[in-house]
């Protein structure tokens, strides 16, 4: 995954937790960006797809000025290594929408455009 991706966690009683997973990616020399492994998760109040930049950014910093402790739309990251979760750092999402969230992430293909 190169790009930010909404999607949705269903709850228990029927509804849906609206979130945008976010890449972390660095720069690799001149071959362009490589996946970090790291996947935040942030809240997505509106559930639409206008607001997302479709292109990976391509920053030497941070993209934000915001730490992730202090943003209330952070709720928590994943850590993969060859394609396998590592470990989840965080304390918002539950067990169950963890679970979700990196069965997600594992199976998600890029869409061709």
């Amino acid at each position: 995954m190169f790009n930010p991706v909404q999607t949705t966690i269903p709850q228990p009683d029927g509804s849906d937790r609206y979130v945008i997973i976010e890449p972390i990616l660095e720069k690799e020399g001149e071959q362009g960006l490589r996946s970090t492994g790291v996947f935040k998760i942030y809240k997505d109040a509106f559930g639409d797809e206008t607001h997302l930049f479709t292109d990976p950014m391509e920053s030497d910093g941070p993209a934000d000025d915001l730490p992730d402790d202090e943003n209330p739309d952070y709720l928590d990251r994943f850590v993969f290594e060859n394609g396998s979760v590592q470990h989840f750092e965080g304390q918002v999402l539950s067990v169950a929408e963890q679970a979700y969230l990196v069965v997600f992430i594992e199976t998600y293909q890029e869409p061709d455009i």
